[in-house]
């Protein structure tokens, strides 16, 4: 397997004696048999682990499958590179195939990775009185970035869930962090949407205490009354039907790369995990991989439920998405055929 970049700058390699970086020009699915090649947002993330692990174990490499990483560029989107055959399979957030769809790019996630946003939702300390249920939230400021992002889903989870409107908060967007710190320090916000680690650092500055643990199964469950699907892996709706053995291939590797992650103590895993990746600060990364395990408690199916409700709050923020059919966005055949084999 090998992880291609626009530029070595990137330095994303996995190891050094079977990843090398290559122009991303010379990537094409049909280039050849057998050869995947898998988009992922950003494989330095702690969200895009998994990925790491499943080349680690080998389990991308099986079946007679040669699986090429590509890291994600600024400069083309996703659904693009998807719909032209420049890749076979994305590894993003589950809501871009909501997107893609209503755009006419069909698109389906094969295997469903995380179930939690991997998030924590913060309360400025000097508004916690006035905010402690999710039916509080009307007229509250929220940092959470773009009018697309996760964080931002994630807040019109809270305020619908508390029985609110969406135009009963008010979205801020994000400075970077050490502006957050004082916006929320001085009043001028009510709580941050935190992606793991980004959460502890908030406390750790004292200005801001956790409002909704979304980071595990239980908390995710206890705030949206349902598992949220997030890191996804999907391919173009027609190279599913064209290619299935594309698709199981994927979700082979990554059943089984779930059944490890759930089997296996962090700090097994975390010794996988090359320092090109974690960085040299070995201990803050397992105490952040900690954090970030809880998101993959999960076999690979998606959750029905779960999807629905997420179209459900994307179609509330953007009537656009109310024409998607949910059921078109995923698939659990591949999982279930995968679950079967390595039960």
């Amino acid at each position: 397997m090998k992880i291609l970049a626009p530029t070595l700058s990137l330095a994303l390699m996995l190891c050094s004696q079977c990843m090398h970086a290559e122009p991303v020009k010379s990537v094409k699915p049909t280039d050849t048999p057998n050869r995947i090649v898998l988009l992922v947002d950003e494989i330095k993330a702690i969200r895009s682990f998994p990925i790491v692990l499943a080349e680690r174990l080998g389990y991308l490499k099986d079946d007679g499958m040669d699986v090429t990483v590509m890291n994600i560029r600024d400069d083309v989107f996703h659904d693009q590179m998807l719909m032209d055959g420049r890749v076979d399979a994305v590894m993003a957030y589950y809501h871009h195939n909501i997107v893609n769809q209503s755009k006419g790019n069909s698109t389906e996630a094969v295997v469903t990775l995380g179930v939690t946003p991997g998030a924590k939702v913060l309360v400025a300390n000097q508004s916690k009185e006035k905010f402690k249920t999710l039916a509080d939230l009307k007229g509250s400021r929220f940092i959470a970035g773009g009018a697309g992002s996760s964080k931002t889903t994630v807040a019109n989870y809270l305020v619908l869930e508390g029985g609110n409107k969406l135009d009963d908060y008010t979205r801020l967007g994000t400075d970077g962090k050490d502006k957050n710190v004082v916006a929320l320090r001085n009043g001028a916000a009510d709580f941050v949407v935190a992606p793991t680690p980004d959460g502890n650092f908030y406390e750790a500055q004292g200005v801001a205490t956790v409002f909704a643990d979304l980071t595990t199964v239980e908390g995710t469950r206890k705030n949206f009354g349902t598992l949220f699907p997030s890191n996804t892996i999907f391919m173009a709706s027609e190279r599913v039907k064209a290619h299935p053995e594309i698709a199981q291939h994927l979700a082979n590797a990554f059943v089984r790369t779930l059944k490890y992650i759930n089997t296996h103590t962090a700090e097994e895993i975390a010794a996988l995990i090359p320092v090109e990746i974690s960085g040299k600060d070995r201990v803050t990364y397992l105490k952040v991989l900690k954090e970030q395990i809880p998101m993959f408690a999960n076999d690979g199916r998606m959750p029905p439920d779960g999807a629905a409700k997420e179209l459900q709050v994307l179609a509330e923020f953007n009537p656009k998405f109310k024409a998607v059919n949910v059921e078109q966005t995923y698939t659990n055949t591949f999982v279930d055929a995968a679950l079967k084999k390595f039960h």
